[in-house]
């Protein structure tokens, strides 16, 4: 699987009529690409970095993304959109929690400062992926490396997790010890083992079905 995602930043005199109007044209090209599953949804509130629509498509393989994602970029190329912030990656099988349901999609786009060890960006790598253990209203999750990337930053990683509401991504995931104690030393200017260095995309959006597979 071969997934894409792209984030709409409106430009700040954009209407909320033109920004619905925005919202259903890109909804309905989505439906035209060859994907085997897509979600286009606004943001919710506390996003950092995170744009106003957030969408998500998974192809089946990358020569077919390829062939579809030129023309739908095109279709988000305009005056609305100040910029557009995206990635493309292979993506794996998610983690999951089958019996519990997720109405929360949520992806962190992040890059990794390419002159960072080997082995450190492995440990960051691996400290994500401790989260969910500690944290059970995340129930999926996903880390891949990106294969492409689009907007003012040249992306490295994308952190996909489905919550179980948007309390809990507000509350329990960001305030939760491991987040602040573990994983936050890797973006914290001031500590020694900092890697990412550029900002982040912290976004998020509400979904009716399963957003990670």
């Amino acid at each position: 699987m071969y997934n894409v995602v792209r984030v709409v930043h409106f430009d700040e005199s954009a209407s909320a009529s033109d920004r619905a109007e925005y919202t259903e044209t890109v909804r309905i090209a989505a439906k035209g690409l060859d994907t085997v599953g897509h979600f286009v949804a606004p943001t919710l509130p506390g996003v950092i970095n995170g744009g106003d629509v957030l969408v998500h498509l998974r192809f089946p393989s990358s020569d077919i993304a390829a062939r579809n994602t030129g023309r739908f970029d095109a279709a988000l190329d305009t005056p609305l959109a100040a910029y557009v912030d995206g990635v493309g990656y292979h993506a794996p099988p998610a983690h999951t929690r089958p019996d519990e349901p997720g109405t929360v999609y949520r992806v962190l786009l992040v890059r990794v400062d390419p002159c960072s060890p080997v082995e450190a960006v492995e440990e960051f790598e691996g400290d994500l992926l401790k989260m969910p253990g500690y944290i059970p209203s995340i129930v999926a999750w996903r880390l891949s490396r990106v294969a492409d990337s689009v907007g003012r930053t040249r992306w490295t990683h994308v952190w996909e997790q489905e919550f179980t509401d948007h309390d809990a991504l507000m509350g329990q995931y960001l305030n939760h010890p491991v987040h602040w104690s573990i994983v936050d030393r890797w973006f914290d200017p001031e500590c020694p083992e900092v890697i990412v260095r550029d900002r982040v995309c912290h976004t998020f959006c509400a979904v009716d079905d399963i957003a990670i597979e």
